[in-house]
């Protein structure tokens, strides 16, 4: 009888740890930031809305994120010359939350890191929303 328990608990535990999580759709609020440590120039986008985006249903992990970076990263080489930054984006489900998100990181980065926040003029940049699809795995 033991061992069929303890059977039973390794397939239950192997069968959670390899469910696919299948992505939900939600609406989410999103602002990148854009920095460039060589000049200390710190950009900034508004915050935007995306929906649907694509989050993993078990963890809150927001498929294509570092696409959406990508997007920003290619606007600040070809709109603003400056092809040495590193780009992040945040996101949130309350838009609030995130104002007070980026209200946060715009103090944090005036005060320690002595950069100069540029935000984006409104409307220049727009993140582009991705479709989820399913990969392959390797």
């Amino acid at each position: 009888m033991k061992k069929y328990l303890i059977l039973t608990l390794v397939l239950l535990i192997g069968w959670s740890i390899s469910a696919d999580a299948k992505p939900k759709k939600k609406t989410i609020y999103m602002f990148g930031l854009s920095c460039d440590y060589n000049d200390s120039i710190m950009y900034i986008t508004e915050i935007q809305k995306i929906e649907p985006a694509y989050i993993e249903s078990k963890t809150g992990f927001l498929y294509d994120r570092t696409i959406y970076s990508q997007q920003l990263q290619i606007f600040i080489e070809e709109a603003l010359g400056k092809p040495q930054t590193t780009c992040v984006v945040f996101f949130g489900y309350d838009a609030k939350k995130v104002e007070k998100k980026q209200a946060r990181v715009i103090r944090k980065a005036k005060g320690k890191e002595k950069l100069e926040i540029m935000p984006l003029v409104p409307g220049a940049f727009k993140f582009i929303r991705q479709e989820w699809t399913e990969h392959e795995e390797i």
